[in-house]
């Protein structure tokens, strides 16, 4: 299924910044988490705005391929994230 491009939505329960062109992103939504492995090599839209706008508590919406970690996590590597709902709090 990896090559089959999936959409999920949740809120951000963390962000975690490796690099400048990779960010890690916890997503939750009904006691179910999926990592979002956002590289700029793969986004199709500004990769910077994710940094800018993108805050924890947001809810969004995320295009991409599904796939594993090196660790075996369940992640998606995202080729568009939209936000649907920013977190005010």
């Amino acid at each position: 299924m990896e090559n089959k491009k999936v959409a999920v939505t949740g809120r951000i329960y963390s962000m975690r910044s490796q690099s400048a062109k990779l960010i890690f992103m916890d997503l939750i939504e009904d006691g179910a988490q999926i990592q979002i492995f956002a590289t700029q090599a793969a986004y199709e839209d500004d990769f910077e705005k994710i940094t800018r706008i993108m805050r924890r508590g947001d809810i969004v919406g995320v295009e991409g391929y599904p796939g594993k970690t090196k660790t075996g996590e369940l992640s998606i590597r995202p080729t568009r994230i939209l936000a649907l709902s920013y977190c005010l709090h």
